[in-house]
């Protein structure tokens, strides 16, 4: 067994060969607290059940306050905030079992002989995009992740408190001193460092198909058994803390690479099915999408009759009742649903886009009233450019989805510029300010070929345009959100009898 002293009191691990303790993954120890000893307010990286053995103690557990008494049992979830007071004249003492999951493999060489695949450079953004609304953003831990190059990816809004006090990480996103230690492509393996405040930094890397695409770095922490002197008012973390630091750094690991494998698995299918194996197979599947669609479009057409009808109907009985915004409303509902509905090109004059974005703008205005402000700034000679149909509403309606917050007064601009060879086209909203680094990984997911919106619009510009276009999220000189989208003039790209 293996004692660890800490400023709050002692830990006694017991050996992991001992029979009851010998699960894979657990690791279980006697921790005691001092008489009238406090141990401070800290996080657990790791999910733990206690069986307290003798004392009495005062336990805080994201802000609820419990007693703990000799013969109780707790259960204590991963990812929970703790504080625990020793009420008694004696010390307080309990058996801890905690559980920071079994070893997962890494990939243990920058290049495994044999097996290394071209691996492109912007997977890992791709990769980190994807997990980050249902894995990461959920971790209330401090972590950053990088790419091969050192430049920041994502970085988590929880840090400890003594790091936010000594660096405000959250407002320099990448710019900590520990934040900027690259690592040599050589480097397989875990790596520990202190940062120049003391605190104890674990780096990761992530390595796929042999290749160093980047690291990831996560701890910050203070860990007396390190041999590093003292912090005042920093929790002095256990081995069991330690060990769910690295659990939880390896989880994110993996998950980055199996979303690496499973992307370069659909793009390597993608480009199987471009070449079928003979035209004649090719041509027997576009027949046959070609007469469901129209089969699609006939049942679309009759089952529209009666909506169409019920919307005049309604509109008349508004305008006979005097409610002019909502006579209105219906009106531009109206008109979405006919250019939607009815519309039958793959390309439009920008002018028939722009009048739907308009009437999707103005039920906007409906519901949010006062509280949304639109501008339009169009150059007259640009609107009768052919563009692609619905490539405009998408865009604009991002904005409502994910950038506006509820509380905030809503701008939304659109400028309509057009210049010697193409039409530039600026959409800004006043909603979440993106860092440059947040840019850059939705531009990444954008040309990931994935099948979010965004991603699923770009593509079809891109099989319109090939490269002759750009469509990519920034920020304006206010910081606004501003999407821009060039698409060329060249009547070159007009497919006859495609255009209404």
């Amino acid at each position: 067994m293996a004692i660890q002293i800490t400023d709050w009191g002692q830990i006694v691990w017991l050996d992991e060969e001992q029979d009851i303790f010998s699960i894979r993954g657990l690791k279980a120890g006697i921790v005691t607290l001092a008489a009238e000893a406090h141990q401070p307010r800290h996080r657990h990286y790791e999910e733990q059940v206690i069986y307290v053995i003798e004392g009495q103690a005062l336990s805080i557990l994201d802000g609820v306050e419990s007693r703990l008494s000799a013969g109780s049992f707790f259960h204590w979830k991963a990812g929970v905030e703790h504080e625990i007071y020793n009420v008694g004249q004696k010390p307080f003492r309990h058996l801890l079992i905690s559980n920071p999951e079994a070893e997962i493999p890494e990939e243990t060489a920058f290049r495994k002989e044999g097996v290394h695949q071209e691996v492109s450079p912007e997977l890992i953004y791709v990769a980190v995009e994807a997990i980050r609304t249902q894995f990461l953003e959920t971790l209330h831990y401090g972590y950053a992740i990088f790419d091969s190059f050192g430049n920041l990816i994502l970085q988590s809004q929880f840090y400890p408190d003594y790091c936010t006090a000594c660096c405000q990480p959250a407002q320099n996103p990448g710019t900590c001193g520990c934040m900027r230690r690259i690592p040599l492509k050589e480097c397989s393996g875990e790596k520990v460092f202190y940062c120049e405040n003391g605190m104890e930094v674990f780096q990761y890397p992530i390595l796929f198909g042999g290749t160093f695409m980047g690291y990831i770095q996560s701890g910050y922490i203070r860990h007396s058994s390190s041999q590093k002197g003292r912090i005042e008012d920093v929790y002095d973390s256990p081995e069991s803390v330690v060990a769910g630091i690295k659990a939880l750094i390896r989880r994110i690991v993996k998950a980055i690479r199996n979303y690496c494998e499973f992307e370069q698995f659909r793009r390597e299918l993608m480009e199987k099915e471009l070449h079928i194996s003979t035209q004649e197979e090719a041509q027997r599947i576009l027949l046959k999408n070609l007469k469901d669609t129209q089969s699609a479009m006939t049942d679309l057409k009759i089952n529209n009759h009666f909506l169409f009808n019920t919307l005049n109907s309604m509109a008349s009985m508004a305008l006979d009742e005097g409610s002019m915004p909502l006579y209105q409303s219906i009106v531009d509902l109206s008109k979405m649903f006919h250019y939607t509905l009815r519309t039958q090109a793959s390309m439009v004059p920008l002018e028939k886009e722009i009048d739907y974005v308009k009437a999707y703008l103005q039920l906007q205005k409906l519901r949010y009233g006062e509280e949304l402000e639109i501008s339009w700034h169009v150059d007259r000679g640009a609107v009768q450019i052919t563009v692609p149909f619905n490539f405009l509403q998408p865009v604009v309606e991002n904005a409502f989805v994910h950038g506006f917050e509820e509380s905030v007064h809503k701008k939304i601009r659109i400028f309509v510029e057009k210049t010697d060879h193409d039409v530039e086209i600026r959409v800004v909203n006043s909603g979440i300010k993106l860092s440059e680094q947040k840019c850059k990984m939705i531009n990444q997911g954008i040309k990931s070929n994935t099948s979010h919106g965004l991603s699923m619009l770009y593509q079809k510009l891109n099989a319109i345009y090939g490269k002759d276009f750009r469509f990519e999220i920034g920020t304006d000189r206010r910081k606004n959100t501003l999407f821009l989208i060039c698409i060329p003039t060249s009547d070159s790209y007009k497919a006859e009898g495609d255009v209404v």
